[in-house]
């Protein structure tokens, strides 16, 4: 959309006869194609726009409002077609009229009726005629890529080439902007000549001051605020930086450079800022629709600010600009995780599976896939089949084999399970909590005497274990029929977990078993009262047991 018009432009219009303003416009249009600024090509916009406003039968206005309306997307090539059709009719021995219609034609891929607009303002333009003879030659040699070739278009190229080169002695336009191009360029070399030498004596002051004198010299504020922001960046003062960047943005916030220069200085130096971070990059996707890595960063933003649709949004569009990335497939998969959309995630998984070549991160995917199966689905067969997979395309994988010994286990296939716990020790034993799962399922099998080890080791290496010290208790109070070591490993629980309920509990029993009714009551009882705020256990439970107690 084009932007409103500004007080300085309202206040130019007031009084401004129609050749102010067309002046005005063509030094706007200039500027953009010098400078490329689309500050410069919004300026043009609206001059011209006023201009047909005041008089809707300048041809040079239609045709120079559809280059820019175009260059700017607005547009389509139909449209700026018809603007320049209107041109033609206006003005029909203007030969820049002629010109522009056979440019958009020629883009259209109207090679026929290009070429004759081309040569029509070749005829119109006499000794001036360098630009349609340039492009004539371009767009025969576009024909011939397409067509049968033929050498006698072939030879017109060139002559259309060679001569359109000559003549360029002559077209005024194109002198004139080649000399302000080239006093332009000399300007800026020159600043930026003298910044560097500032810069290299280490007088950033006065190279801050000289970009700034440069920025309003020359009209490049783009150019040299860019390279104060970047000077700031150099001396550590990100925050400096920024103010330059922000500057620039609100001048032209279709610079995707500087947005890209802000998202870097806030991932690096304000990494809470999620809120601005995903600013920057919501104008990248703005700047850059077809760039699939933008949307993927976007779509992560999203997830670390919590706004679950949003990320699913960010990287489906990823997803459909590059369908064949397994990372951007996995990433859609965890974001539909977060909406409970377990079927979406299940296909995004099985595609970025089947996309990628590392065995390493497919592995990782196949067990994030199995726990889907696992603990949401309750397919356990599935889940096994996966977990396996992750196991052959890593067979370092500690996290496949303890998740895998969790579903045999829930399988009830107590001996497949203490395997996979055996081999994930065998990758790192110093992991007291596989020693404690291990533990449990010998505890499980009958073997007590291995159990007790297990547990001994979980609590050797995490000292502070408290559902080991308490696992631990159990096996000497119901397998070892030791209650009083049960009762130490139970004070050690406790002692690590004031609020472990069982601990508790299981301390009551035995107490119960060494017969003293009065301190069994007193545990189950705390036990009870510490449960109402945990929940861990059913309270009927506990109460059974104290009944129990009084019951003979």
């Amino acid at each position: 959309m084009l932007r409103e018009n500004t007080h300085e432009e309202i206040s130019v219009f007031s009084g401004a006869d129609i050749n102010q303003i067309l002046d005005l416009a063509q030094k706007s249009h200039e500027n953009y194609l010098i400078r490329a600024n689309t500050k410069d090509l919004d300026r043009a916009l609206v001059y011209y726009l006023e201009a047909i406003k005041l008089n809707p039968e300048l041809a040079e206005v239609h045709y120079k409002l559809a280059s820019l309306l175009w260059e700017k997307g607005e547009i389509d090539l139909n449209s700026a077609i018809k603007h320049c059709k209107k041109a033609v009719k206006l003005a029909p021995y203007s030969s820049n009229a002629r010109l522009y219609l056979g440019y958009f034609l020629r883009a259209a891929q109207r090679y026929e009726e290009a070429e004759k607009n081309f040569q029509q303002a070749i005829s119109l333009s006499g000794f001036r005629s360098s630009r349609p003879r340039l492009v004539l030659s371009v767009t025969i040699m576009e024909r011939l890529k397409k067509t049968d070739f033929k050498t006698f278009d072939l030879f017109k190229a060139v002559y259309f080439s060679i001569t359109g080169i000559a003549a360029s002695i002559y077209d005024v336009e194109i002198l004139k902007i080649f000399y302000k191009t080239v006093s332009e360029k000399f300007s800026i070399y020159k600043y930026r000549l003298c910044a560097e030498g500032f810069k290299y004596l280490r007088n950033y002051k006065k190279t801050v001051e000289l970009c700034k004198k440069a920025a309003v010299k020359t009209g490049r504020r783009d150019l040299f605020y860019c390279k104060i922001g970047d000077l700031f960046i150099e001396l550590q003062n990100p925050q400096r930086a920024a103010e330059y960047y922000l500057q620039l943005l609100k001048e032209d916030p279709d610079n995707s450079v500087m947005w890209a220069k802000l998202a870097d200085i806030l991932q690096t130096h304000d990494k809470k800022n999620i809120k601005g971070i995903i600013e920057c990059y919501k104008n990248l996707a703005r700047l850059q629709p077809d760039n699939s890595k933008i949307f993927y960063e976007l779509g992560h933003l999203y997830l670390r600010s919590e706004n679950k649709f949003n990320s699913v949004n960010a990287f489906k569009r990823a997803v459909e600009l590059d369908p064949k990335n397994g990372f951007f497939h996995n990433s859609l998969a965890y974001a539909l995780v977060q909406l409970q959309d377990y079927d979406g995630a299940i296909n995004e998984y099985q595609q970025a599976i089947r996309l990628s070549r590392d065995n390493e991160w497919t592995s990782i995917v196949s067990q994030a896939l199995g726990a889907i199966y696992h603990q949401v689905k309750d397919n356990i067969e599935a889940a096994i089949v996966c977990y396996q997979t992750s196991i052959l395309l890593d067979k370092d994988n500690f996290d496949a084999y303890i998740a895998l010994s969790e579903a045999y286990q829930d399988k009830n296939d107590l001996d497949n399970a203490i395997n996979c716990l055996c081999s994930a020790i065998k990758l790192n034993s110093n992991s007291a909590r596989t020693y404690c799962n291990l533990g449990l399922l010998l505890w499980e099998k009958g073997y007590t005497e291995e159990a007790v080890v297990a547990y001994q080791k979980a609590v050797s290496i995490k000292p502070d274990y408290a559902i080991a010290f308490n696992n631990l208790g159990v096996v000497y109070l119901d397998g070892r029929c030791k209650p009083e070591d049960a009762i130490k490993m139970f004070n050690s629980a406790i002692k690590h977990n004031p609020n472990y309920t069982l601990a508790y509990y299981n301390k009551g029993r035995a107490y119960q078993a060494l017969e003293k009714n009065p301190e069994a009551a007193e545990y189950f009882q705390m036990a009870l009262d510490i449960n109402s705020l945990t929940g861990e256990m059913d309270e009927q439970d506990i109460q059974n047991r104290i009944y129990d107690l009084f019951a003979t």
